[in-house]
């Protein structure tokens, strides 16, 4: 991919106000909707029974726009069903779907291990994916290739890392990631034949791929204005906040806070130190206090992750050498390690007969 012929498509990186940037992107920085789905697309479209939104890399439902009770539709070889009910206004919903996916097969690679073959294309294959949201946040999605047996299940909690799991015959590979986009780029290629359509569908247009391949081009495109924010100076002030001194704990947060989500990665290693339990408790509330509930663009995307070592370590196959030493060169700037195995977070099982 060359990120360079994607640089159109995203409006300029700023870095003055860091933390308005990234939090509060104007309206007409959201995701597009210029691909939405076509209109008898009843269940996902913008005037759909329920509206997803991502936030922070996270799938969810947007809680003020989604209408309760079931459908179902069949077109052709196409069966798809919804339920949708709420409690106190916060929805949850379960989703069923079958369809052929000749289309996808064609266009995809299959991995040494995997049973597939193109020859099972004249087996005319299905693919069964149920799709269950609860309380708005908490995501589960399983897909199911009908013709090798193949499942897959992608596991989102309200908070903690996203689990993504593939069962092949008596191999299990799982895998752990912030976001979608650090789970999908340790297997992009099955994650995309998996969820590729269903997330497009959902996002009303738009994929993970995609927003992938354009955070890359927010930060390797404005690399001159990336915001210098050291990690020595997010370790200060969390020290600051074991600080007996009421005064020096708000302001220490109140600078954390300042500098926006660039530096929740680095907050989120602080967390895997020594802390008291007070200063663990403040950091962790400084966290979801960089996280507001609005959706994701591409530039507040490039913002969350500019500084999350795993997630660049994973990308670094699809980056020119020229553009890791760039993304080296930042991180080893802000105090941050420049890169993890790419195959830190995938554990491989296989029973013993």
């Amino acid at each position: 991919m060359k990120w360079r012929s994607l640089l159109a498509v995203v409006l300029g990186l700023s870095v003055s106000h860091v933390a308005t940037f990234a939090q509060r992107p104007l309206d007409a920085e959201r995701l597009s909707t210029s691909r939405a789905s076509p209109e008898r697309d009843v269940f996902f479209s913008s005037s759909g029974v329920v509206r997803f939104q991502l936030i922070q890399g996270r799938l969810g439902l947007n809680p003020m726009l989604h209408r309760n009770g079931a459908q179902q539709r069949q077109d052709d070889e196409v069966f798809e069903s919804i339920t949708v009910t709420a409690q106190r206004g916060i929805p949850s919903l379960h989703y069923v779907l079958q369809q052929p996916m000749v289309r996808q097969l064609r266009s995809y690679s299959p991995a040494p291990q995997s049973s597939f073959s193109h020859s099972d294309l004249s087996e005319s294959p299905f693919q069964h994916i149920t799709l269950s949201v609860d309380d708005a946040t908490k995501v589960k999605i399983e897909s199911e290739l009908m013709h090798t047996g193949e499942r897959s299940v992608l596991n989102q909690p309200a908070f903690g890392p996203i689990r993504w799991e593939i069962q092949r015959g008596d191999q299990l590979d799982s895998y752990i990631g912030t976001t979608l986009f650090h789970v999908r780029l340790q297997n992009p290629e099955v994650f995309d034949l998996h969820y590729a359509d269903l997330t497009s569908r959902v996002l009303r247009g738009k994929s993970i791929a995609e927003l992938s391949d354009q955070i890359h081009v927010a930060v390797l495109g404005h690399y001159d204005r990336l915001p210098a924010i050291p990690v020595s100076e997010v370790v200060r002030c969390v020290e600051q906040l074991r600080s007996p001194r009421q005064s020096t704990r708000i302001s220490a947060q109140q600078e954390l806070l300042r500098w926006g989500t660039p530096i929740i990665p680095m907050l989120q290693q602080q967390l895997g130190t020594d802390l008291e339990l007070e200063q663990r408790a403040c950091l962790s509330e400084t966290i979801r206090m960089l996280r507001p509930r609005v959706e994701d663009t591409p530039r507040s995307l490039a913002m969350l992750l500019i500084n999350d070592v795993e997630f660049w370590s994973l990308a670094k196959p699809q980056l020119t050498p020229n553009e890791w030493i760039l993304v080296s060169q930042h991180l080893q700037q802000m105090g941050l390690s420049k890169s993890r195995p790419h195959d830190s977070s995938v554990t491989s099982v296989r029973p013993s007969p």
